[in-house]
């Protein structure tokens, strides 16, 4: 399995978890539709999720003059010099900061394709409250009570109404 695979088949993943912990979507965020039925749910979930598998993503270039990373300023030419077979400086804080902006740009592109969907399917995006995060933790992620739960919200008008985003 190629590095590039492996980020966007682990990227998919946390996308597809409702409220992701994907940089994309904040965790006390999710997704609804009033009256939606709980199989619709599901099943648009999985195709919206779905469509963001195979999806070409690009890493943006850092600039303009300087690049802040973990604490670190590094000349802009840093970031967009870099070739295949050169790499200028290579240090644990520029190869964890150069991942860790592989990973924001994977999320937030693969988000945005998840994104369009839902919201071409009639779907809205909802906060969750402080009490339904506390009900929503102990609930073990990808599990059937934990779909339950947030279906149970992302259906409901006045929840919709009262929490849109």
């Amino acid at each position: 399995m190629t590095p590039r695979f492996a980020m966007l088949a682990i990227s998919a993943i946390a996308l597809a978890a409702a409220p992701a912990h994907a940089v994309g979507k904040r965790g006390n965020e999710s997704w609804g539709r009033a009256g939606v039925s709980l199989a619709s749910y599901h099943d648009d979930a999985l195709d919206c999720a779905n469509r963001a598998y195979g999806v070409e993503v690009t890493m943006r270039p850092y600039g303009p003059a300087w690049s802040a990373w973990a604490g670190t300023f590094l000349p802009a030419g840093v970031w967009t010099s870099l070739t295949p077979d050169t790499v200028p400086i290579y240090t644990t804080t520029w190869v964890e900061g150069y991942r860790h902006a592989a990973w924001m740009d994977t999320v937030e592109q693969l988000q945005a394709v998840v994104d369009a969907c839902l919201t071409g399917k009639g779907y809205q995006r909802f906060r969750l409250t402080s009490a339904q995060m506390r009900a929503l933790r102990g609930l073990e992620p990808g599990s059937a009570e934990r779909e339950r739960f947030l279906h149970s919200l992302g259906s409901d008008a006045r929840v919709l109404n009262a929490q849109a985003i």
